[in-house]
């Protein structure tokens, strides 16, 4: 696994489902049906202490695990992308 962080432009289709990306001055493409699903924001690092009865929304990340290729004859890799309101960052490459 491989950590990046880096902010990346994602194409969705009308439900909000990612379908592509560019990093890194390439375009990768979905090869498969994206996965979504909830991880804990590390709130303990982002601030000291998190008021009584935030809704969850505050706390989860949505994620999304895409499988997709880039462009030409490039393998597969299965990446993690987490959306933050409007943005859209690549937080890992899984294989």
């Amino acid at each position: 696994m491989l950590e990046i962080d880096e902010p990346v432009v994602v194409r969705t289709t009308p439900d909000g489902r990612p379908f592509g990306f560019a990093w890194r001055d390439q375009q990768y493409r979905s090869t498969e049906t994206p996965l979504r699903f909830y991880t804990r924001r590390p709130w303990w690092v982002e601030q000291s202490r998190i008021q009584k009865g935030i809704g969850p929304q505050v706390l989860e990340t949505e994620t999304w695990r895409i499988t997709a290729a880039g462009r030409g004859r490039s393998a597969e890799r299965v990446f993690e992308l987490v959306r933050d309101d409007a943005d859209w960052v690549l937080a890992r490459i899984l294989g």
